[in-house]
């Protein structure tokens, strides 16, 4: 009976959805419930949690990734404090983290589901006012981290200024798992919880040429920290799972998040009519339509919509007869034009 009320506690203290509850024990151990429950009254140090819990668990070491407050911290279910102390996180860190590291515990498709539409109204909410923000034409804040399609060369310039680089699982695609793209395609610029592996600048140049040979797009969500630094993240983004992608569809913002700098030119000269771009769009800006003449011979016409290109510029570097250019446009919100123009 104790058991339970405790677990209601954590419940509540945690914002567990009801439909979640009868798998908890996928997202968390006993000794996890027990820790957030102390720290909820009472944020404490590494060492004081160390102290508190069984002697397997404690460490000499501050730095031992085995002691139950770095696992926690890691793991998304605990926050470190700027005074060093610890106190409970929430379910949306953890859910990141254990999407990224810890997805092979099986839950069915119904619960994960229903996990990614909260989760998808949790960076709804999060995000609402930068997307009106930006429909008015307002200007943003530096520090703010807004989604923008990048080119190719750009995400290689970005990635040559930045002091450290990350190798992290795509959250989105560990999430929504709608495709069989690679998730090792997030590069981040900052460490979140200590999870990432740094990698070179050359490795990180060779995950973006690869996952752009591949048909992802190329996303700057990036912004400028205190001491002139890069803040956040280069991402690869697919359709079919990219959290913004969804929420430009869901709030009429197909423009504005992740944010359009370019525009396809379509130079139908030089179009040989493959259909390659046709299959690399991911917004159906490219079409193909196949006939026959009266030769009963097959050909292939390609039809550009310019009202559907969002400018991310995998058409273009997929057209092997260079008949697709990308042209700049105006965007006076972009952040990435500020940055690049430094590099």
């Amino acid at each position: 009976m104790q058991k339970t009320a405790k677990l209601q506690d954590f419940f509540s203290i945690f914002e567990i959805p009801d439909f979640l509850k009868p798998w908890i024990d996928r997202f968390f151990e006993d000794i996890e419930i027990e820790l957030v429950m102390r720290l909820t009254n009472k944020p404490l140090t590494r060492r004081e949690i160390n102290l508190a819990f069984p002697p397997g668990l404690k460490s000499d070491s501050p730095d031992d990734s085995s002691d139950l407050a770095t696992r926690a911290y890691r793991k998304g279910i605990i926050n470190r404090r700027d005074d060093h102390r610890f106190e409970p996180a929430d379910f949306h860190a953890r859910f990141d983290k254990w999407a990224m590291f810890e997805g092979w515990k099986d839950i069915p498709d119904e619960i994960r589901n229903q996990l990614n539409a909260r989760e998808l109204a949790y960076y709804e909410r999060q995000h609402s006012d930068q997307i009106s923000k930006l429909k008015k034409g307002q200007p943003r804040e530096h520090s703010l981290i807004y989604p923008e399609y990048i080119l190719l060369h750009e995400a290689e310039a970005l990635l040559e200024r930045a002091m450290h680089i990350y190798l992290l699982p795509c959250n989105c695609r560990s999430m929504m798992k709608k495709c069989s793209q690679s998730v090792y395609t997030c590069l981040r610029f900052e460490n979140d919880r200590d999870v990432g592996w740094e990698i070179s600048k050359s490795r990180a140049q060779e995950i973006v040429c690869l996952a752009n040979k591949n048909g992802l797009m190329q996303s700057g969500e990036v912004g400028i920290d205190e001491d002139g630094g890069l803040s956040g993240a280069i991402c690869n983004c697919c359709a079919d799972c990219c959290y913004p992608h969804w929420l430009a569809e869901h709030r009429n913002a197909q423009k504005l998040w992740p944010l359009s700098r370019y525009v396809a030119r379509y130079l139908k000269d030089r179009c040989n009519a493959c259909g390659r771009c046709a299959r690399r769009c991911p917004f159906q800006a490219f079409t193909s339509e196949k006939s026959r003449r009266a030769s009963n011979a097959q050909s292939r016409t390609i039809h550009f919509n310019e009202d559907l290109c969002r400018g991310c510029g995998v058409c273009s570097t997929g057209c092997p007869q260079e008949a697709i250019e990308m042209t700049a446009i105006e965007c006076k919100q972009s952040l990435v034009n500020e940055i690049l123009k430094r590099v």
